[in-house]
Parts: structure tokens; sequence; C-alpha cells
């Protein structure tokens, strides 16, 4: 072998050591995170669920009819809709919600904001309304059992911290493609969960998010993101770690899981990851910046190793040894994730993923950082 091939096997055999340990870390942090159980305790925390919409006409009346379910004193809970400039029916069907189930804990602003980053002016227009001292943000396209804001409040209760990052997973996943994006949804929840229980969260979901009001508006909210059309979630809870001494938690606890649907055509999901890849070029965070440089580089050099090992012979081993060590490392944290949220029968997908994901994980990636995407009938560059 080559000293250039030499250096390059080591190079590979270094970016594997550091994924190992990464993976391995987050494997044995989401096992020490402790299962919570609710355990009914009248709460005394007053809470607004903010509501940002946008084109929602088909998903609004099954999410408002959870919410309106919950299992909380009604005295100490809002929830507040702001309209993101819908094109649809959405603001008729809330109204007539409204209407017809006489709910005065209800309320809807139609927000005309700017075309690129109207959630977060949503959002934010909300909290300046909100009566709540937690926030609870979901999305229209979710729903929630009965016992979603009383698990949420009791943590926070109990542990008072200034967010709490809470599960989210599909439901209702039809066929081989909505499966393994379900599987592939739920390694972000787990990686997410584990770096906030090291104490370095790197990632969350606005699905499911609680945070005080007082740190939102200490924060200035989402002022220094406000260019970057998604990111009302990863952003904030940077922002949030860096002023607080307090420790941002997750919820480990299957009553405060929120469910939503996977996306229907590879159209959509590929514009959905390449917005959520998009804000990436604007991470400051340490922790964030390496976990994701260690990921895909890994994964580009699984493809380079696997490209070259039809030239180069050496390379086969170099390849069987990265793609071995990923499957084994990446098993117990996924094994953990889906046994967590009930979805064991996708474990069949596990190794048909590892096939895929360096390919997808290298795509989406390039697209997301340089491409343009589409969300909810709005164009981006």
């Amino acid at each position: 072998m080559s000293i250039a091939l030499e250096i390059l096997t080591y190079v590979f055999i270094l970016i594997l050591v550091s994924y190992v340990l990464l993976i391995g870390i987050y494997s044995v942090s989401w096992y020490k995170i402790k299962s919570w159980k609710s355990e009914a305790k009248v709460p005394i925390t007053k809470v607004t669920i903010v509501l940002p919409v946008r084109n929602e006409s088909e998903n609004i009346n099954l999410c408002l009819k959870n919410l309106s379910c919950q299992n909380y004193p009604e005295d100490l809970f809002e929830i507040i809709i702001v309209d993101d400039s819908s094109s649809d029916n959405t603001v008729n069907l809330i109204k007539h919600f409204i209407k017809n189930s006489n709910e005065n804990r209800i309320s809807l602003i139609e927000h005309i904001g700017n075309n690129n980053f109207g959630k977060k002016q949503a959002i934010t227009e909300a909290i300046k309304n909100a009566k709540g001292e937690l926030i609870i943000t979901t999305d229209a396209d979710c729903i929630m059992n009965q016992k979603w804001i009383a698990s949420i409040v009791e943590y926070y209760e109990v542990y008072k911290p200034p967010m709490i990052v809470a599960p989210v997973k599909f439901y209702n996943e039809k066929g081989l493609f909505q499966n393994l994006q379900s599987f592939e949804f739920l390694s972000l929840i787990a990686s997410g969960a584990a770096s906030v229980q090291l104490g370095l969260p790197i990632m969350c979901n606005g699905a499911n998010l609680a945070y005080e009001k007082k740190v939102f508006i200490k924060v200035n909210g989402f002022e220094s993101s406000v260019n970057h059309v998604s990111g009302d979630d990863v952003f904030l809870m940077h922002k949030i770690k860096k002023v607080t001494k307090r420790k941002i938690l997750f919820i480990k606890c299957k009553e405060a899981i929120v469910e939503t649907k996977a996306q229907n055509s590879l159209h959509d999901f590929i514009n959905q990851r390449k917005r959520w890849v998009s804000k990436s070029m604007a991470y400051t965070d340490l922790a964030t910046i390496l976990s994701a440089l260690i990921v895909f580089i890994l994964n580009l050099f699984l493809i380079a190793s696997f490209i070259l090992a039809f030239f180069i012979s050496e390379f086969k081993f170099v390849f069987m040894i990265i793609f071995t060590s990923k499957i084994i490392i990446d098993f117990p944290i996924l094994y953990g994730i889906s046994s967590f949220t009930g979805n064991l029968k996708n474990m069949f997908l596990f190794l048909p993923l590892q096939f895929i994901y360096p390919f997808y994980i290298f795509v989406i990636t390039v697209v997301g950082l340089f491409g343009k995407f589409e969300w909810k009938k709005r164009k981006y560059n």
C-alpha cells in the first residue's frame, strides 16, 4: 500500500473511532435517562399551548379535538393559534371549531407575516399574548393523548428546567417508504434526547417542546435566527443553553409523546429534509457542529470505501470494518428508542436502512445546503 493510501486508511479509522465513541456515548446516555410516569398531582402552573398553522385544513380539526380534550384544569391552560397566512380553508375551520365547541380557552390570531419567516413570527406573536408561564409548542398535523399537558407540567414542576425536550413519533405509517421515514426519524429523536442527557443538547423538535416564557423573553426569542426559515426549535435551544445554568431536560414519558404524520411522497420528504438541513450553515454551537460533521464524514467515507473497494483490494477490508462497526454501534440506541415508542415492529428495517442511509445523508446534506426547497406552498432559495 502506498503512503497516500496508508494515510487515507488512518483517516478512515480516526473518523470511525470518533463515530463509535459518539454513538456509543449517546447510547449509554439514552439508557441513563430515567423514565417519567405522571402521578396525577394537582398542578399549579399556567400553560399556553402555541399552535402556528399554515394550510392545515386536512389536519386542524383532529389536532384541536386532541388539545381541547386535555386532562388539565381548564383555568390553567389556554390555546393560542396563529395563522401564518394560510391560503386554504384553515382559518374558517378554526373559527367553526371554536364556535361549535364553545371553547373560550382557544384564541385565534390571524397573522400576516413575512412570507419567508412566518412561523417564527407566528410563535413570537402568540407568546406576546400568552398568559401562561410555561409555553408548549406543537404543530397542527400532530395528535396527543389526554395526559400530554399534565405529564409535561408535572415534570416541569418537579425539576424546573428552562426547556423540556419531549418525544415525537410518526403514527399510522403506511407502506415501506413511510415506515423507513419513521425509523430514521426515531434515530434523530434518540440522538437529540441523548445529547440533552449529556448536558450538550444538539437538537429538538418544535412539534413537542416546552419552555418558560421568561426565558424566551430573556434570550430575545428568535431575534438572531429570524433570517432562517427553519430552526424555531434548535436555534432557541442553543440560545437557552448559553444563558442559563439550569439544565435543559428530556422527558422520557409515553404520555408526553406527540404523534405526527410521515410524508406521503418522496418529493415532500426531500423538501422537508432540505428545510431542516438549510439552517445548519448558521449553527454556532460546537457540540452540534462536531456531531453533524462526524456523522456526515463517516457516511461519506463509507460511500468512498465502498467505491474504492472495486479498484483497490485493501479497501474491501476497510469498508467491511466501517460498515460492520456502524451496524454494531447503531443498534442499541435504535432498539432503545423503538422499544420506548412502541415501534419495535420496524426493527426489521434496521439493516436495509444501513445500506440506504449513507447515500441519503450525503445527498440531503448537499441539496439542503445549496438547493432550493418548497414548504407549505412557499418557495425558498
